[in-house]
């Protein structure tokens, strides 16, 4: 038995990040606002880092958090939200993403209109596999024989997987790209990327907020629903 424990996840990777019609700036007087718009939220980042195209903030205790607003051309900005090996949950992680939007159309954005020029949400979990993970993708997923790698000279196989991209099939679907791999660093951990994305620009009416909620909570519905359903679907072991 090889099998893939849909029970094991563990939440590796949240983030989200608008591309916001905005011009970004550098003003130290903004920076600060901002920073002190989130501590009203008790969001607070012991490292922050500035230059002309980006500002950076970053925060290592309890969950890890980091904030990276950027210049991407001309009166175009990203603001980029993510927690790598978070510690706490994704309600957690969401909370804590809408107070920083909130602080963000606050202090750049006055609560006036503005244009969302794409939208992207991206989530990584581990699983559990009773044996190497990527055997159990080649021969259980694939049905394919261990044989086959011959063709490729003799060498071992340290981890693989699959990338899929599903294109959107209506203009309000997000187009989705999903990443099935084995873990290099524990090689029975199976790494699953599930990325949705926006591209159809939208307005912000004034004083109405961003929707990380919305956004991370597809994603995570669908990594954790449609995803599973596939690696294991009828004919697998579990």
């Amino acid at each position: 038995m090889n099998g893939f424990n849909r029970e094991s996840r563990r939440s590796y990777h949240f983030g989200i990040n608008y591309v916001v019609a905005t011009a970004w700036t550098t003003d130290p007087k903004k920076i600060l606002a901002f920073q002190n718009a989130m501590l009203d939220n008790k969001i607070e980042f012991s490292e922050t880092k500035t230059n002309k195209n980006f500002s950076e903030l970053t925060r290592k205790e309890e969950s890890n958090l980091k904030i990276r607003i950027a210049s991407v051309g001309p009166d175009v900005s990203n603001v980029l939200v993510t927690s790598g090996r978070p510690t706490s949950d994704l309600e957690f992680f969401i909370k804590e993403v809408e107070a920083i939007y909130d602080a963000y159309r606050q202090t750049w954005i006055e609560n006036k209109p503005c244009q969302i020029v794409r939208c992207d949400a991206t989530i990584r979990h581990l699983y559990s596999c009773k044996e190497h993970a990527f055997k159990y993708l080649w021969e259980n997923m694939l049905g394919q024989k261990k044989e086959n790698f011959k063709y490729l000279g003799g060498r071992p196989i340290l981890g693989g997987g699959l990338r899929l991209v599903l294109p959107a099939t209506k203009v309000s679907d997000p187009v989705i790209e999903i990443k099935i791999e084995s873990f290099f660093e524990a090689t029975e951990e199976m790494f699953i990327e599930t990325q949705f994305v926006w591209p159809q620009p939208r307005l912000l009416q004034a004083n109405e907020k961003f929707d990380p909620r919305f956004r991370l909570t597809a994603v995570e519905q669908y990594a954790t629903k449609e995803v599973c359903d596939f690696i294991l679907k009828p004919g697998t072991e579990e």
